[in-house]
């Protein structure tokens, strides 16, 4: 197994994308840390097709996507391959978050308004990603999330019926067979903003036959229709619309969508800590939000500041009230 890349020192493999392998490498010339992309290309014919990705990246330079700094064709492990020479981003992809942390809604709708961005203008140069999900947003160093791997990015004109996709992120109109457009970029965005909202690192894709999934979005049972209790109805209203199965009434452009959840006013940013304690800051404080049950029943504190706020504060609440009044306040005091 090599040791190198090309010119860079490769550190560690750190994942894969839609057609290579990625590893953080190290630029002796220029003394950082840069991502390296490896696509194979063992028929030269599909070289022009290697390099599409870098190019698409190249064209589609944001603050708010991947940067691209070098495509080239080399070889690793004796075999020809085109390399993608990218900026290492520390903090990962959205995905692995998912999997190590809670994502409250004003970060998780946050994350989608910034992705949003990236494909807005992916779009405005006639580029599809075609494959939007949390592994392929990354954080950037400062926190802004960045969209990755165009390796299945088209022109709005190709024909797109050789490759799908991520499965649970397809649209209707796409199961049924029809094309890739800029909407089912804006379906597969709303999916990643359904599992940014319920913390859902992998979506249960089980079906058996293609009718099968067909048949479950088309009654909206894929995705499920279920969400954590904390999350407040105007922000699934917004969910449902970006993820509609008719595309008319789906979100017409990333404008429409990004502009719907930038007009959302988050008051109190919630954490999940733990069943029973939530904590929360806003611009001017910072709150906690807990349960405890004694004997004459379950209480419910909510302070500001450390100190009791008993507006949002109850006493001998049964068993079958408690959790409905304590994410009652979560979702009350969420948006404003």
């Amino acid at each position: 197994m090599s040791t190198t890349i090309d010119k860079f020192k490769i550190i560690e493999h750190i994942g894969n994308g839609a057609f290579g392998h990625v590893y953080r490498c190290y630029d002796p010339f220029l003394q950082k840390e840069i991502a390296v992309k490896v696509i194979k290309v063992p028929n030269p014919d599909k070289f022009v097709n290697a390099v599409k990705e870098g190019q698409t990246l190249d064209l589609c330079r944001h603050k708010h996507i991947v940067d691209v700094k070098d495509v080239r064709a080399a070889f690793f492990n004796s075999e020809p391959v085109v390399i993608i020479v990218m900026e290492y981003l520390s903090k990962g992809s959205i995905q692995k978050h998912i999997e190590k942390r809670f994502i409250s809604t004003k970060e998780a709708c946050k994350i989608i308004q910034q992705g949003l961005l990236g494909l807005e203008h992916a779009h405005n140069n006639n580029i599809l990603h075609r494959d939007v999900k949390p592994g392929n947003i990354m954080f950037g160093d400062s926190g802004e999330a960045k969209l990755s791997d165009f390796g299945l990015a088209i022109n709005y004109h190709s024909d797109p019926s050789d490759v799908l996709g991520y499965k649970p992120h397809q649209p209707l109109e796409v199961i049924e067979g029809n094309p890739m457009d800029k909407l089912s970029d804006i379906y597969a965005t709303g999916i990643t903003l359904y599992r940014l909202l319920n913390n859902t690192n992998n979506l249960s894709f089980a079906f058996k036959t293609k009718d099968e999934w067909l048949r479950a979005v088309k009654k909206d049972l894929f995705p499920p229709r279920q969400f954590l209790p904390h999350i407040p109805a105007k922000i699934i209203k917004i969910l449902y619309k970006s993820i509609h199965k008719t595309k008319s009434i789906r979100f017409q452009s990333c404008i429409e969508f990004r502009q719907a959840l930038e007009k959302l006013n988050f008051s109190i940013d919630w954490i999940y800590l733990d069943e029973n304690n939530w904590t929360g800051n806003s611009f001017e404080a910072t709150y906690t939000l807990s349960k405890h049950k004694k004997r004459t029943g379950w209480v419910i504190d909510f302070k500001k500041n450390n100190i009791r706020r008993k507006e949002h504060c109850f006493t001998n609440l049964p068993d079958d009230k408690v959790e409905i009044e304590f994410f009652k306040i979560i979702k009350e005091t969420n948006l404003q």
